[in-house]
């Protein structure tokens, strides 16, 4: 599930073709607006994954440009930021990722300490304008202590950092998927340990069958029957759930008739759900409100990139979102440098006032 944008990003540019990402002679028009097509895809892409949501982009507009024989829409953005988003990790991204179109895509950059913005050219003409602005945390209640539920998702497969996690006097909530080989002895111990279980529930991704999300995956083309049969499966197979997660699911979370069935089975035997937000789409938390359902969503990954210091950039980002927001949800995944950076970075949580507390504990 974390690697959900890995997979779209791919996706995209292998939709443009290896040979419009190579190539270093000059552009066709047609090669040109492919550029220009694959960079606003990219340009997205990055924004979600950053945790920038629609209601954050305070302008959003579009002019028809030509010149030499070529022509494009020209997009200027301006984009509200949170003091906890970096300047330096928005636009460190964004350069990664556009570096894969090749030399003809360049990124211009001015900074301010409340601002900074970007421009994105494709063959030297301005294709992008972005600008960032920075927003003033809200303050908390008074005598409230901000609240980070840390989530642990893909448990099940293995059981050596299973194990580290049982051992740990920490309210970290467990994500086991069904059907693996150690899915229903750790629900077992960790239910003896005090500690939250959730079923992450396999859920059909874009890309599937290529992308396999695993057995007991609920599927878009199945009936209301199938969807219930699967998923009580599901259920069974993970003991003491409290709630219920998605793992990928990018297609099936955007499908409202099918979610809304799978979410009132879900109230109706008393469990919550997280939405993990595995695609900007997401329809997971308005069903869930539609039918009455606790839910809630995932602040962040900790854990997209395999790199310490990056899991820790994450956890400190988690860290400012709770303190503007007063609580934050984090998603890892049982790697060690996921663990080891976890073990570094919850005294920092602790010295700053932070109560870390199970998933539940941060529920509407």
């Amino acid at each position: 599930m974390g690697y959900v944008f890995s997979f779209f990003l791919g996706a995209l540019l292998g939709l443009g073709g290896y040979v419009y990402l190579t190539r270093e002679k000059a552009l066709s028009p047609e090669d040109f607006s492919q550029k220009v097509f694959l960079a606003d895809q990219i340009i997205q892409s990055q924004l979600y994954e950053v945790g920038i949501q629609k209601k954050n982009i305070l302008l959003h507009q579009t002019s028809l440009k030509k010149e030499g024989g070529l022509a494009w829409k020209q997009s200027s953005l301006k984009v509200r930021v949170l003091p906890s988003l970096s300047f330096s990790l928005v636009e460190g991204n964004l350069r990664r990722s556009l570096s894969a179109l090749g030399r003809p895509v360049s990124i211009q950059s001015s900074q301010k300490p409340e601002s900074l913005h970007l421009e994105v050219r494709v063959l030297g003409r301005v294709t992008h304008q972005l600008t960032f602005v920075c927003s003033l945390p809200s303050s908390l209640g008074m005598g409230l202590r901000p609240k980070i539920a840390i989530v642990i998702d893909d448990l099940g497969g293995e059981n050596k950092i299973s194990q580290e996690l049982l051992r740990w006097d920490l309210p970290v909530t467990f994500s086991i998927l069904p059907f693996t080989r150690y899915s229903k002895t750790l629900a077992g111990e960790a239910h003896r340990k005090g500690k939250e279980i959730i079923l992450h529930l396999p859920m059909e991704p874009r890309g599937y069958p290529q992308v396999r999300p695993g057995e007991g995956v609920l599927l878009e083309e199945m009936d209301e029957t199938n969807l219930l049969r699967q998923l009580s499966k599901d259920i069974e197979a993970v003991p003491y759930i409290k709630g219920v997660s998605n793992h990928m699911g990018s297609r099936l979370m955007e499908d409202r008739e099918k979610i809304k069935i799978v979410l009132s089975e879900l109230k109706r035997r008393g469990l919550f759900f997280l939405d993990s937000r595995t695609t900007p789409q997401s329809i997971g938390l308005q069903v869930a409100q539609s039918v009455g359902l606790k839910a809630t969503e995932r602040s962040i990954f900790i854990d997209n990139s395999p790199a310490e210091e990056d899991i820790k950039q994450q956890l400190d980002r988690l860290i400012q979102l709770s303190l503007s927001k007063g609580k934050a949800i984090g998603i890892g995944h049982p790697h060690a440098a996921t663990i080891k950076s976890l073990k570094e970075m919850i005294p920092k949580m602790k010295e700053m006032g932070i109560e870390l507390v199970p998933l539940s504990g941060v529920l509407e």
